[in-house]
């Protein structure tokens, strides 16, 4: 017994002999707690068999500072109603464990109960000892690189959550198992596997009205969440798995992650669920730990590059480029490190870090076709170092130095990007007819207009031709059409507004993001009281909100080398902007004081605004 405790000691220390620093500074950091990580450690020691698990759980001691589970009042109080309903499977709560540490609100009111210092050698055991288990006993996992397996299959945590062992309660159904014997071609292929795949344990969801009371949105439509519970399923399913994201879009706002199926046989650069919008930057999560910048002492660094378990994968997906920035700032003056923005949320938000050693920055793997601003850090605030730029498709970069000398007329339609289910709104509504009498029975009436002409874009007006006056005017489509607002106006310029069923009223709500539907053969009537001459219809197709409305206050701006600088205010009094006074060469921003939050930056190119 004596002999084999030595051999034990023996053991554990050869084994502390050939621990790479990174597992060193881990056990180091464990404190009170590094006797459980040593336990873990000498017990695949013993046995040489245990060769590849020892690995393994070296691979997860030595990457483990900086995983967490949050703690908290605010968070366990959320933790206690999900886990308190009565309806919701044991998946569906766990993934709603998973997605809490995402809410600002709630990582705020949180602190870290890191893993390095709680984990115990029980849970870290029984938790490999399942993963090699799927490991030889699943057919497509049958030739997986082993560094794969290491990364994207026997990691214990997806995020923050509580810790427990949910390999034991979560499995491949055996019928699913079964079935996939008799499919030759799917059987070996990570890639081809996909949903052939279920699990033999319900996934039903805590009900809408439940998790709306809770989050107060409906948090089962967040792209977040949808990756999480996706990624925690692939991974219940011994897929290897992980999530992709691009944390700010470079030509909409928002963001947006997905679950990815690694496979060492097939490469997948498909961008779920991102429609046309572009990424200057694309990560991925990872358990292992990458490196961070240097914070030079009193430097702002933001937290996102701080983050040890994000890797830049933009090249896998995009064809980038590195650029090299010229600085007009002293050098004196910069900090030590420097970041390209893109405009998201109607703010500059930073993408890429690079360190500025001379005159020229360069940022590696980039994303074209796009705008930038490079910035440094002033005590937590963006200081610009050069002007906005392109970076175009040939990798050139384009700086937008506004000419200031040199002014120029733009007419602004809208403050977003037009797109074709926004022209497919407009041209609904090109067959509308208008007709009006002064019998409620319409039995007496005159067609006014049968189209409406569309190419203003945001909307559709037409001059009344007739002198005649009318008190009931009647709208109708011969198929279908939906659109947000319809304006009689008369020759001093007024709108009028008249008594309309209540179904429709919302055509006179000022508001073009209410929308009605009017069914064929289905009409609108509009009833003024008395006889009245109108000159000019105009009708607000079905939209984004984004167009120029009356009484809305806008404001353009230019960027300079510093800032944004204000070209002026104006109310709108007709669906379009005219400012005189813009420089040539700029980049622009129309703002709405008045509603909403879908902006972009654009330029003024041959004649046309272009969109970024």
């Amino acid at each position: 017994m004596k002999l084999k405790y030595i051999y034990i000691i023996f053991l554990a220390t050869l084994s502390c002999q050939t621990r790479n620093e990174a597992l060193e500074t881990a056990l180091q950091l464990a404190g009170e707690n590094r006797s459980e990580l040593e336990k873990v450690l000498d017990h695949y020691s013993l046995n040489p068999a245990d060769s590849l698990k020892l690995q393994a759980a070296e691979f997860l001691i030595a990457n483990m500072p900086g995983h967490y589970t949050l703690e908290g009042d605010l968070i366990n109080e959320y933790r206690a109603k999900i886990d308190a309903d009565t309806i919701g499977s044991y998946f569906a709560k766990k993934t709603l464990d998973i997605s809490l540490s995402q809410i600002d609100q709630i990582r705020k009111a949180s602190h870290k109960e890191e893993d390095v210092k709680h984990i115990k050698a029980d849970f870290l055991i029984r938790h490999i000892d399942l993963s090699f288990e799927h490991l030889y006993k699943y057919t497509w996992l049958e030739d997986i690189p082993f560094d794969m397996f290491l990364e994207y299959i026997l990691p214990y945590r997806f995020e923050n959550e509580r810790l427990d062992l949910w390999r034991d309660s979560l499995h491949i159904s055996p019928k699913a198992l079964k079935e996939l014997a008799f499919k030759d071609n799917t059987m070996y292929s990570i890639s081809k596997i996909g949903t052939n795949l279920t699990l033999s344990e319900s996934q039903t969801n805590i009900g809408y009205q439940s998790i709306s009371t809770l989050f107060n949105y409906n948090i089962y439509s967040d792209c977040h969440h949808i990756a999480l519970k996706d990624n925690f399923r692939s991974r219940v399913s011994s897929l290897p798995a992980t999530i992709d994201f691009i944390p700010h879009y470079a030509n909409r706002n928002g963001y947006h992650y997905w679950n990815t199926i690694i496979s060492s046989e097939n490469r997948d650069t498909e961008v779920r669920g991102a429609m046309e919008r572009k990424a200057a930057k694309i990560f991925r999560k990872t358990y292992s730990r990458h490196n961070i910048p240097k914070v030079d002492k009193d430097e702002y660094i933001p937290s996102f590059f701080l983050d040890p378990f994000l890797e830049d994968i933009s090249e896998q997906y995009l064809y980038t480029t590195d650029v090299s920035i010229d600085s007009k700032v002293k050098k004196q003056k910069l900090s030590p490190h420097a970041y390209l923005c893109v405009f998201n949320n109607l703010i500059w938000n930073p993408i890429a870090i690079a360190n500025i050693e001379d005159s020229k920055i360069k940022f590696k793997n980039m994303g074209k076709n796009l705008v930038y601003l490079p910035i440094y850090y002033s005590k937590k605030k963006m200081q610009p170092i050069n002007y906005p730029f392109i970076l175009n498709l040939k990798g050139e970069i384009k700086y937008l130095i506004p000419d200031t000398c040199h002014r120029q007329t733009l007419l602004i339609k809208r403050k977003y990007p037009f797109n074709g289910t926004l022209h497919y709104y407009n041209l609904k509504i090109e067959k509308i007819i208008v007709e009006a009498s002064n019998l409620p029975d319409f039995l007496d009436k005159d067609t006014i207009l049968h189209q409406l002409e569309t190419s203003a874009i945001t909307h559709a007006r037409e001059e009344v031709k007739t002198h005649k006056k009318y008190r009931y005017w009647r709208i109708s489509h011969p198929k279908e059409t939906s659109f947000a607002e319809l304006s009689f106006i008369d020759s001093s310029g007024e709108r009028l507004k008249g008594e309309i069923d209540t179904i429709y009223k919302a055509v006179f709500d000022d508001d073009p993001l209410t929308n009605i539907y009017l069914e064929k053969n289905n009409n609108i009537v509009i009833d003024f009281k008395t006889p009245v001459k109108i000159s000019k219809i105009i009708c607000i197709p079905q939209s984004d909100g984004n167009g120029i409305y009356l009484g809305n206050e806008y404001e353009l701006f230019y960027h300079d080398s510093k800032n944004w600088q204000s070209l002026g205010r104006q109310i709108a009094k007709d669906y379009y902007l005219k400012y005189d006074n813009v420089p040539q060469g700029a980049l622009l921003w129309l703002h709405n004081h008045t509603t909403g939050i879908e902006e972009r930056i654009f330029t003024y190119e041959k004649g046309k605004i272009r969109f970024w």
